[in-house]
């Protein structure tokens, strides 16, 4: 043993310094340490690489959840746990298992402050090379919000209340009158307060609803009288306007019956005329006042109908505007039309809106010897833009002020879009006669205004110059199109109706060169016109409802738009 050790002992004396002095090979060893940190920079940049691609799909599916939740959200104070569900479907669909070889995959959403939904997901991220080193996993994890992005919005509904939403729509029991069109149209925009909801009680995020019933004319007379008496012929003083009207005159005469004896027997001769009325009573006092076309006295009640007084109920007649305006005219709105003008801030007897008064208009054409009354139809007062936050119940999605105006709804008269139109415009306008609580600069939080007409039809353009619309009566007037008719059926039908429908078009145009967001719905089976089409913001801003059902999808798809989603 000790002689085996001695010659270990003598190898090495004489081996090692030859190693020692010999560098041949060392290349090949040092290559082999470097290999190791190589191995290692490779492999994270490409564990790296995985993993971030996984961070970046995990992130969005967590985003898609919160906002599916956030959506589905029926409570701002609390979110089920079906409503968790859907959020979960949500970051699953975007987030299937296997993608990247992700495991121990996991989201979890809960509500934060009210109306805001949280989420946290997680995944496992199996590493490749890096195993070599002793990382077999990358734990990732992030989180989401998602909250309702509401800006302060106004919303005007411009509704056709029109005699024909009175009908069922095709195919339809007739017997139920919860089918009718009109208690379709209520529906509809009480689903459309549930989907957008009453926005906040202060401050940024405030949402307003206004209305404009419309048929061949609107009620605002009372709500310009509140606003600015000065507005309205008669408000602020004393003013006469012009109607076709008539005079009758006391005729005494005498009569022999059959015996041979005689008798009184006076009578009214009519003539048709224009009056000229003082408005000032009918305007300021809402009460019931002296109809000069009823012939005071008369012995003989031969009064044709007329009432002996009567309080104004609300319905106006249009500012000035131009005669001819037809299909070839342009949409820019002529100076003069003040009627086509949606800043118009009245300030002369032109400018000024006139009290219809249609109870003391009559024909200037006779049956049996009397003069016709004049077709007239007044639907419900119009309510400018107001917030509904004080009475809103979160669980029910419902306001009793706004429930109780809506029911008030009621069908009557004929089809101008135009003159619907205008007044919606005229109320959302941030310039205007509205602008001291339209305009951006009074906007809760500094921020602007989303603006938007929601339009809804049951017809087409239905017009008629023998009746008293909101710009009188054209036959007898010629305020819209010069008549020169004997007989109202003739082609000035067909002048008045193209008039209207030009003026449609110009009133969308005007609409759209202030920003108004439009949106066109049709119900039952009319369908649209090309023009209220083309009115819409965009195609994808007018739809069709063929029934009530239909029609309060389109309410509440429209509301949820106007909504919005945004993540935080």
């Amino acid at each position: 043993m000790c002689n085996e050790k001695m010659r270990v002992s003598f190898l090495l004396s004489r081996t090692l310094p030859r190693l020692l002095r010999d560098v041949a090979g060392n290349v090949a060893i040092m290559a082999a340490f470097a290999v190791i940190p190589l191995l290692a920079m490779i492999g994270g940049a490409i564990d790296t690489s995985r993993t971030y691609m996984a961070y970046t799909r995990l992130q969005q599916a967590c985003d898609a959840g919160a906002l599916a939740g956030r959506k589905a959200m029926s409570n701002v104070t609390r979110l089920t746990d079906a409503e968790k569900a859907k959020a979960s479907e949500f970051f699953r669909f975007n987030f299937p298992a296997g993608t990247y070889s992700a495991e121990q995959i996991n989201a979890v959403y809960d509500k934060a402050a009210d109306g805001v939904v949280v989420g946290r997901a997680s995944l496992s991220m199996p590493t490749t090379l890096m195993r070599m080193f002793g990382f077999g996993s990358i734990p990732v994890t992030t989180t989401c919000q998602a909250e309702l992005n509401i800006p302060n919005t106004d919303v005007m509904f411009v509704l056709d209340v029109t005699g024909s939403m009175a009908a069922t729509p095709s195919g339809q029991s007739t017997s139920n009158q919860t089918l009718t069109r009109i208690y379709g149209l209520k529906q509809a925009v009480k689903d459309f307060l549930a989907a957008l909801g009453p926005g906040a009680t202060t401050g940024a995020g405030r949402i307003r609803y206004g209305f404009v019933p419309y048929a061949q004319n609107v009620n605002v007379g009372r709500v310009i009288y509140r606003l600015n008496p000065s507005y309205i012929a008669g408000g602020a003083g004393d003013e006469n306007v012009n109607f076709p009207s008539r005079r009758g005159e006391y005729r005494r005469q005498t009569c022999q019956n059959s015996s041979g004896g005689y008798y009184n027997c006076d009578y009214v001769q009519w003539y048709w005329t224009s009056l000229s009325v003082n408005t000032k009573s009918w305007v300021q006092t809402g009460n019931q006042i002296t109809n000069p076309a009823y012939w005071q006295g008369n012995p003989t009640g031969q009064n044709d109908g007329a009432p002996a007084s009567f309080a104004w109920d609300g319905c106006i007649r249009e500012a000035s505007t131009v005669q001819g305006i037809d299909g070839s005219s342009s949409l820019e709105a002529p100076a003069t039309a003040y009627d086509l003008q949606i800043d118009l801030k009245p300030n002369s007897a032109a400018t000024r809106w006139k009290p219809a008064l249609s109870q003391l208009q009559y024909h200037n054409a006779t049956y049996n010897n009397r003069l016709l009354s004049v077709s007239y139809s007044c639907p419900q007062e119009a309510s400018p833009l107001q917030q509904y936050t004080g009475d809103y119940n979160p669980t029910s999605k419902t306001s009793a002020a706004f429930n109780a105006y809506v029911d008030t709804l009621f069908p009557t008269g004929k089809t101008y879009h135009d003159i619907g139109l205008a007044w919606g415009a005229r109320f959302l306008a941030p310039a205007g006669i509205f602008s001291a609580t339209n305009s951006d600069a009074v906007a809760p939080g500094g921020y602007q205004v989303s603006r938007h007409i929601v339009f809804m039809t049951d017809g087409q353009l239905d017009t008629e110059g023998t009746i008293s619309d909101a710009w009188g009566v054209n036959w007898m007037m010629d305020k819209v199109q010069p008549d020169n008719a004997v007989a109202p059926a003739d082609a000035s039908e067909d002048r008045i109706y193209a008039s209207h429908l030009r003026r449609t078009q110009i009133i969308c145009n005007e609409m759209k060169k202030r920003g108004f967001i439009i949106w066109i719905v049709g119900f039952g089976t009319e369908g649209l016109s090309q023009e209220l089409k083309e009115c819409a913001t965009d195609p994808d801003h007018w739809s069709i409802a063929s029934d009530t059902t239909a029609l309060r999808r389109s309410f509440a798809k429209i509301a949820q738009t106007i909504g919005g989603l945004r993540l935080s």
